[in-house]
């Protein structure tokens, strides 16, 4: 029985951080301490800038799935992700 949540990096923090992908120990915990957590034990605060505005909240155009469904469609970054879980990080797009 897994004890981790699989955090997934897609598109530009993929390449800036030089991560695919990361487990975390935590039998449950909102998105949002997960991605202080994720930030910590990289090191940085990449993700917390990639993807969340001044005020801490997700930034216009940032995807964050947890199994496949996207959390603003569900409590936005009070999402409960559990041990097993897998969440995918994705920044804003750009382009024109």
């Amino acid at each position: 029985m897994t004890t981790v949540i699989r955090v997934k990096f897609f598109t530009l923090l993929r390449l800036q951080l030089g991560v695919e992908e990361m487990d975390v120990e935590a039998d449950q915990i909102n998105v949002r301490a997960l991605l202080h957590r994720v930030s910590d034990e990289l090191g940085n605060q990449l993700v917390m800038e990639k993807l969340l505005d001044a005020q801490g909240a997700l930034q216009t155009g940032t995807i964050i799935l947890v199994n496949g469904h996207d959390v603003f469609h569900m409590s936005k970054l009070d999402t409960i992700v559990s041990k097993g879980d897998t969440v995918s990080l994705f920044t804003p797009g750009g382009g024109g």
